[in-house]
């Protein structure tokens, strides 16, 4: 019995980094778009010239990632969490504005915004885990 506890502790932590994967990956999609000009909801897409020299390519949409960090494992000891970022410096400013340009959050928002999908991603990982540890 403590075996297939600890195996189904086990493949539960699984199933929440699936789902996590997918929620974040849903998430960068999301804010990618947000950075996209013609496809941004905010007035001005957060997009860089090529030819500004403070601002590199690749442009700042182009570097937003995720990722799924687990520390430990353990059904009631794991920490899962999900980590949508750009390594872009300018990156805060745009999201959180300054005195002369209007808060852009593209991460933040989006992250509200599919609070329910994200949810649902984790719940049929779950879901998938549980009847196939059922059968």
């Amino acid at each position: 019995m403590a075996a297939k506890l600890k195996r189904i502790s086990n493949s539960m932590v699984d199933a929440v980094e699936r789902g996590m994967k997918n929620a974040c990956k849903n998430i960068e999609g999301k804010a990618k778009m947000d950075c996209t000009p013609g496809k941004s909801r905010y007035y001005k897409a957060p997009y860089s010239d090529d030819n500004d020299p403070r601002r590199k390519p690749p442009h700042m949409r182009d570097t937003i990632y995720s990722e799924v960090r687990i520390k430990s494992r353990g059904l009631l000891s794991s920490s899962i969490q999900g980590i949508v970022g750009t390594p872009k410096e300018y990156a805060i400013y745009v999201h959180e504005g300054t005195s002369r340009m209007q808060a852009r959050p593209f991460i933040l928002d989006n992250i509200i915004d599919e609070k329910d999908t994200t949810l649902d991603f984790i719940a049929q990982s779950i879901g998938a885990e549980i009847r196939k540890e059922c059968v």
